[in-house]
């Protein structure tokens, strides 16, 4: 009798586990399934939002900014959202600038000089700060932009005078007390080829 409670209780043991194997199988098919509707969804996530945005945009359609009778060769191609264009400068000697008029609830103007002119280590903060002022200063005779530029850049110049020992990639400097937020920013400095770097500035209005 003994025997026989041994036998159905291995039995049972048996068949549980094969159960359980199996529903564990199952269970990872159906995770796997999961998983990859998932990732699908994830993919076609920033077309939906891309979508989204034209519509509830308070900007409207990106427009040049450049000076055609300062800087001829100027070049504005509207991307297909219309919200945003680039617009490049070239000049001589392999400098460029690229601007990107960008933007959604904030209105945003990003310049990318590509420069060989000067050279120096991409942590000396100082430096770059300096000269970044200097070359938008340059810069903004040839332009016809809705921000304000050279008061924004009066607002960097004070901001590098009080934190000489203390300017960090991606600080925000307000400049206003207006409702409507104004601010620059230096965002990125970087090497691209051997003495040749690439710098990029930010101004800002927003949130619109």
């Amino acid at each position: 009798m003994k025997r026989q409670n041994y036998i159905f209780i291995i039995l049972t043991a048996l068949l549980f586990a094969c159960t359980s194997n199996k529903d564990r199988k199952e269970d990872a098919e159906i995770i796997k399934t999961q998983v990859a509707e998932l990732d699908n969804s994830l993919e076609k996530e920033p077309e939906e939002k891309e979508l989204n945005e034209d519509f509830d945009c308070v900007r409207g359609k990106a427009e040049p900014i450049v000076k055609r009778d300062i800087y001829p060769n100027g070049n504005f191609t509207l991307q297909s959202d219309s919200l945003t264009a680039i617009e490049t400068i070239e000049f001589d000697y392999g400098e460029r600038v690229i601007i990107k008029n960008w933007g959604c609830e904030y209105y945003v103007l990003s310049f990318r000089f590509e420069t060989s002119k000067y050279n120096a280590d991409t942590t000396a903060m100082k430096y770059w700060y300096v000269n970044s002022s200097k070359i938008m200063t340059e810069l903004i005779k040839g332009l016809d932009a809705p921000l304000d530029i050279e008061k924004r850049l009066v607002a960097l110049n004070d901001h590098i005078s009080k934190n000489v020992f203390e300017l960090e990639i991606g600080t925000e400097i307000d400049y206003g007390e207006n409702e409507i937020r104004r601010f620059v920013s230096l965002d990125n400095i970087e090497k691209i080829e051997k003495n040749r770097f690439a710098v990029t500035i930010s101004f800002a209005l927003g949130p619109l």
